[in-house]
């Protein structure tokens, strides 16, 4: 909801830098929570870097979406993210599904042309 409204009244690239003030607020509290301490490892970084880059990636055409089309389609297509980590996870971390989970992933495909059309 807080996303439709500030694409509402934003660009979709500046709506996606003033949700980053949100973060870096909160990213402030995890700090002090945290005694500014760091557990610091080259591999831990670099992977949580690839993630937050592909995050801002996949907010920025998130807010894109909401600028072209109706929040309820958009955030409910957006919600089956976790296919494309399935896809992922079966493609470089080999592994497999379970017939049930199949069967599940072909309902959300389904659900998603439905909600589309």
């Amino acid at each position: 909801m807080f996303s439709k409204l500030a694409s509402n009244y934003s660009k979709p690239k500046q709506a996606l830098l003033f949700q980053t003030v949100g973060v870096l607020a909160f990213a402030i509290v995890v700090l002090f929570m945290e005694k500014f301490r760091f557990e610091w490892s080259v591999p831990g970084f670099t992977w949580a870097a690839l993630g937050g880059f592909f995050a801002f990636i996949g907010f920025l055409t998130f807010f894109a979406a909401l600028d072209q089309g109706k929040a309820s389609t958009v955030v409910t297509l957006s919600a089956l993210y976790p296919l494309v980590t399935i896809l992922l996870s079966i493609l470089f971390l080999h592994e497999r599904l379970t017939p049930r989970q199949g069967i599940g992933i072909v309902f959300a495909l389904i659900a998603s042309v439905l909600l589309a059309a």
